[in-house]
């Protein structure tokens, strides 16, 4: 008697249902065919493992089959190493001539995630069962020893035919453990938990407004290439005070009439450059001494910073403008530099060198895309349900993870201060370090947190599967045995959906693998059993 062959036939899960599956190997007296061997199955749960065990029907004195399924919760994988060991205790210790408990110790698995074991039972009776794998205890349904194969298979039939009078539980799925491991199919206990309230939003993501610079021709000309360098090009990166390009300038015919208007013109953008420049550096000087006694922020620094730099950028310029045009002559041609103000990306440049381009012509357009803003837009129905500082998710388009707002490094700038009177909605802007995936210019799905939490029975949005727009879930029963549920949903927040009917707590619901246990449903083919 041995369930670790093919004819393993008659299962019991832990609600004692039996079905029949195979023959049984046991001799017969009169050489007439026997019938199936019962056996029985049940599952149980711990904290760390899932133990699927079957054994069969023991008889006093004769070895009884025992196949062990060890599963890992953690990520649904067979247990491949490692002992297991067992003990069965008698069920009325104390008693005159009690037998002493059986210690069974496996080394490791025979194959991935199954144990095997034959054990003989000396006394009739009820045995007490145990097993422990890695610290894991489990106590386990009794072992009912019988006094005979006779009586064993009576007691087999008997529970046979009340199963069959029950019926099975209607929709069963069955999936053998050889099949769901590969797949790493996992579980997770029903529970109560806590949701976070949060009313949905739509974003759309553009390029922050103190990132982005554009640089527009002064005055006519032709753009070339700086000497002895090579003219910036769409795509590439660039530093603050860069020079991109040589705007040449022809003094020809009435051009001349503007020449001394354009060096006082020049002289001009020089003393508001230098007036710039003396402002930011007065207030990056404020920003740092209260940086250092941690009265502002790491970001006001950092803004502090880049404002200087930009300053002292274009006061660079303006003075190299104002030095071209005091050494140009009247009747020739000179050549303006144009120079980065910020450090960035250009997203775009002019086609050709040579080219002929007009006053306010936009010839560079440069973006530093690891700030981006982030606008999301929320009708003002849900207004009243945001705190002062409104938190807010958008998920990847693509894997569904969640960025939240403003995360680390971000910031809020704007909580909704008007309503738009076509649209009815407010905005609620975000400054957020790129997360690497973000374009300016994409537009996403979000949701805002209210600050309120309500507590619910809940499970991971991944264990949902949409049948036909039906919202449907599948619970196991049994180690190799499952059924669908529709349910009834609630509120979600990203992680979590609740759900209001189908589904009780304590229940094992498949949150890793949901959808190929769908398939197997659908497919109407129960596996052969194979242990």
């Amino acid at each position: 008697m041995s369930v670790n062959s093919p004819t393993l036939s008659l299962l019991v899960c832990s609600s004692l249902l039996f079905l029949s599956c195979g023959e049984h190997t046991h001799d017969s007296s009169n050489g007439h065919e026997v019938a199936e061997w019962p056996a029985r199955a049940q599952t149980v749960w711990s904290p760390r493992h899932e133990f699927f065990f079957e054994n069969d029907f023991a008889v006093i004195g004769q070895p009884a089959g025992f196949a062990l399924h060890v599963s890992n919760l953690s990520d649904g994988s067979p247990r491949e190493t490692g002992p297991m060991s067992m003990i069965f205790d008698w069920a009325a210790p104390g008693s005159k001539g009690s037998p002493d408990p059986i210690r069974v110790h496996l080394d490791a698995p025979m194959r991935s995630g199954i144990y095997l074991a034959d054990i003989t039972f000396p006394t009739t009776g009820e045995w007490c069962w145990e097993a422990t794998v890695d610290g894991d205890h489990t106590q386990l349904q009794t072992i009912i020893v019988y006094a005979d194969e006779a009586a064993a298979r009576l007691a087999g039939q008997k529970i046979a035919a009340q199963a069959q009078a029950d019926g099975s539980p209607s929709g069963e799925i069955s999936m053998l453990k050889e099949q769901q491991w590969p797949v790493r199919l996992m579980v997770e206990t029903a529970a109560v938990r806590k949701l976070a309230n949060r009313v949905p939003a739509t974003a759309r993501i553009s390029a922050c407004r103190t990132h982005t610079a554009q640089i527009a021709s002064p005055t006519n000309g032709t753009l070339w290439a700086p000497p002895q360098a090579k003219r910036a090009e769409l795509g590439q990166q660039v530093k603050a005070g860069e020079l991109l390009a040589v705007l040449r300038i022809p003094l020809l015919g009435d051009e001349l009439a503007g020449y001394e208007t354009s060096i006082a013109k020049a002289k001009q953008e020089v003393t508001r450059a230098d007036a710039a420049l003396t402002r930011a550096q007065s207030v990056f000087n404020r920003v740092e001494a209260l940086f250092a006694k941690q009265a502002k922020s790491k970001r006001e620094m950092e803004e502090a910073q880049f404002d200087l730099t930009t300053a002292q950028a274009a006061q660079t310029a303006s003075r190299e403008v104002l030095a071209v045009w005091e050494k140009a002559q009247p009747g020739s041609a000179m050549d303006l530099p144009l120079r980065a103000p910020i450090s960035g990306q250009i997203t775009h440049a002019p086609t050709a060198s040579g080219e002929w381009v007009a006053e306010s012509d936009l010839l560079f357009h440069i973006q530093d895309l690891s700030q981006l803003h982030v606008s999301v837009r929320v009708p003002e129905t849900d207004l009243p349900q945001l705190g002062e500082r409104p938190t807010a998710e958008i998920p990847h388009p693509t894997n569904g993870s969640l960025l939240n707002l403003p995360g680390a490094g971000g910031k809020l700038l704007l909580a909704a201060p008007t309503v738009h009177p076509v649209t009815h909605s407010a905005e609620i802007l975000y400054e957020i370090n790129n997360p690497g995936w973000l374009r300016a210019g994409m537009t996403l799905p979000a949701h805002l947190f209210t600050g309120e939490v309500h507590e619910a029975l809940a499970i991971p949005t991944a264990a949902m599967v949409d049948d036909a727009g039906i919202p449907t879930i599948f619970v196991q029963t049994g180690g190799e045995s499952f059924t669908r549920r529709v349910v009834r949903l609630g509120s979600n927040d990203g992680h979590h959906v609740e759900i209001l009917a189908g589904l009780t707590a304590g229940e094992q619901v498949v949150i890793d693998g949901a959808y190929i246990v769908h398939l197997v449903s659908l497919s109407g083919v129960i596996p052969e059993h194979s242990h």
